[in-house]
């Protein structure tokens, strides 16, 4: 009866859910959002705290951390930090109507019935949100569990649970906040209390994945309207000669029809670019130095570095890729539509069909894109340049390491 009832959106709701940044006020639940709206708070102020502590935790032991431990607690800030600024989205107005007019009025769902093609492609296209949406949430249930057990495994290989555990070892956390005592790091019974803290805070950071997902699942609907459109342009019939009045009847329809879809396309493009342009803007930025801070901790190649840092090194990169692709193949599509409009027969409508086409062709002329901060268009160029400038930090920093 409607998208919510999908299978793959019922999976991001309870992503977005569980740190209370679905918004169910738009879809009559208000009760269930107002209580949601209060955990999100307690996880701001929580998003908050937690790199405070952390830097703290680096002040305090700057004369014997190492390195790379350094570079462990400055990846989870910044990733702590990335989480905060998406806390802060459900509170907009713009985020909670984008998701609202993507699933009630925008989803191919509702355009399904219009033809056999437009069939088609909603079904591809719900297959291809299917297996992604499966595909990113179990890669993040391995990134959670590596990223938290690997410390409790290296704990256990090391014999930290036993009573003669070695003199002068601490317990290795999957985090390090400053917590107004050593017992946390020292004691058996402060390192469970530790950890099950971390498990949920794990979690809680690796949602900033859900974003993502609800970003590349609305590119995907968007990317299928393009291809329906492109169709119903190259599906007016060409014709030797002028067409029949009759027949320009029809043309000018399908015109109409057309012209009416691609307005609804751009409308909801430049809503979706005011929606998250400055998540865009902020995940381009802060994807640079956690990038590169990702692969200087994996760069040590120890079967304890790959496992913990591997899966985080492959989403993050995974994910800046990921986004990138799925808003150029937006632009390409667009592209096509302008040379789709340029092989419509127009010499043989008649005066008043033409300058539907002329209209038509200066719209489409307009590229169909999303922009982050409004001004940088998302996509591989933007990607190519965040991927070097990282490569370029990463390179610098083991430069520093090996000397260290």
């Amino acid at each position: 009866m409607s998208p919510l009832n999908f299978t793959y959106v019922c999976i991001l709701s309870s992503m977005l859910s569980s740190i209370g940044s679905w918004p169910h006020k738009q879809f009559g639940r208000r009760r269930l959002d107002f209580i949601l709206s209060m955990y999100n708070i307690l996880l701001i102020v929580v998003a908050i705290a937690l790199p405070s502590l952390g830097a703290t935790y680096i002040w305090n032991k700057r004369q014997t951390i190492s390195f790379f431990d350094v570079g462990h607690l400055l990846l989870c800030m910044f990733l702590e930090f990335l989480f905060l600024q998406r806390l802060f989205m459900p509170w907009t107005a713009k985020y909670q109507v984008i998701i609202k007019e993507y699933l009630l009025k925008f989803h191919l769902f509702y355009f399904r019935n219009q033809t056999q093609y437009a069939s088609k492609i909603h079904t591809q296209i719900h297959n291809i949100s299917v297996i992604f949406t499966l595909l990113m949430a179990c890669q993040m249930f391995c990134g959670v569990s590596l990223f938290t057990f690997m410390p409790w495994y290296n704990n256990y290989n090391n014999r930290m649970f036993i009573l003669d555990r070695p003199a002068n070892r601490t317990f290795e956390q999957a985090v390090y906040f400053y917590c107004f005592t050593e017992d946390v790091y020292t004691t058996i019974k402060g390192y469970w209390v530790l950890f099950v803290f971390n498990i949920p805070t794990t979690y809680n950071t690796s949602c900033v994945v859900a974003f993502d997902l609800l970003l590349s699942l609305i590119v995907f609907q968007i990317w299928g309207h393009l291809k329906i459109l492109k169709h119903n342009v190259l599906s007016i019939f060409p014709k030797e000669g002028m067409y029949s009045p009759e027949e320009n009847m029809k043309v000018r329809e399908i015109l109409k029809e057309i012209i009416e879809h691609h307005k609804f396309i751009i409308k909801f493009v430049n809503k979706c670019s005011d929606a998250f342009s400055e998540e865009l803007f902020v995940f381009y930025l802060l994807m640079q130095v956690i990038t590169c801070t990702s692969l200087l901790e994996v760069s040590a190649l120890t079967a304890d570095a790959l496992a913990k840092y591997g899966p985080i090194t492959l989403v993050v990169h995974q994910q800046l890729i990921q986004v990138s692709i799925l808003f150029e193949m937006i632009s390409s599509k667009s592209e096509q539509l302008i040379d789709a409009v340029y092989a419509m027969p127009w010499q043989s409508m008649d005066t008043s069909n033409r300058k539907t086409v002329m209209i038509l062709l200066q719209r489409s002329q307009t590229p169909i894109a999303l922009k982050a901060a409004k001004m940088v268009p998302v996509g591989l160029q933007t990607m190519a340049a965040v991927l070097k400038t990282s490569i370029s930090y990463y390179m610098i920093l083991n430069t520093v390491a090996g000397e260290r």
